[in-house]
């Protein structure tokens, strides 16, 4: 049996050219990051990969099926990362950069979403002591929103370092995920097939030396593709 496609989103770009090189190999989404970060854009730079990414898509809701129809009536689709900033502030830089998606990863309030203008990505960061009805619970505090598991850190996620995908598996049974967090080329093929996620996401994990790697970005993908070609055992 064939499984479910997984999306795939490499995040924290930072120019036009290894946006084009990620959208020539395959990825659904791209992110690029106006939160705090040695990988923060400016308006310019996001502009620029506006313009590589093409023109944004209506998107009806945040639910993963709202995505899905657009991406398959307008792959690709351009996600803003924002992080402990005010809704004016990314309904600003949305406005701007006319955002497909915005992604909240600074352990926002899920009230938030209510007062921003594009659907919207929620981080929810998991540590040691999480389990899977705890992170299920707050994956359905409303209002809706996609859920990113990632891995708790100092600075909230992106630490590039993995979690127990056990409870990522266990809450992706019940909702769909975009599962984050120390991926990589060499270990997304056993993400997607222990954790069967909505969607993969990857940043350190495509870098050589704090910089996107091209070649990383291609076996990223490839990897991926490769592990929903596979059948389920």
């Amino acid at each position: 049996m064939t499984p479910v496609p997984t999306h795939m989103k490499i995040c924290g770009l930072r120019d036009p050219d290894t946006a084009r090189v990620a959208l020539d190999a395959g990825a659904d989404l791209v992110g690029v990051v106006f939160a705090e970060s040695r990988r923060r854009v400016d308006g310019a730079t996001a502009l620029a990969i506006r313009e590589v990414v093409g023109p944004r898509a209506e998107i009806l809701d945040s639910s993963t099926e709202a995505i899905d129809r657009a991406l398959d009536d307008h792959r690709p689709l351009l996600v803003g990362v924002f992080a402990k900033q005010t809704s004016d502030e990314i309904n600003r830089i949305v406005a701007q950069v006319d955002l497909d998606l915005v992604q909240l990863s600074g352990g926002e309030h899920p009230s938030i979403t209510a007062r921003l203008q594009r659907p919207v990505i929620r981080a929810i960061h998991v540590h040691d002591a999480s389990t899977v009805a705890a992170t299920l619970a707050d994956a359905e505090r409303p209002p809706d929103s996609v859920t990113m598991l990632d891995t708790k850190s100092e600075i909230g996620g992106g630490s590039g370092q993995p979690f127990d995908w056990s409870i990522a598996s266990g809450v992706a049974l019940v909702r769909p995920i975009m599962l984050a967090g120390g991926l990589s080329p060499h270990n997304v093929q056993d993400a997607i097939a222990q954790v069967r996620p909505w969607a993969v996401d990857v940043s350190s994990g495509v870098e050589t030396d704090g910089d996107k790697d091209h070649d990383k970005i291609r076996a990223f993908i490839a990897a991926a593709r490769a592990a929903q070609e596979a059948p389920t055992p």
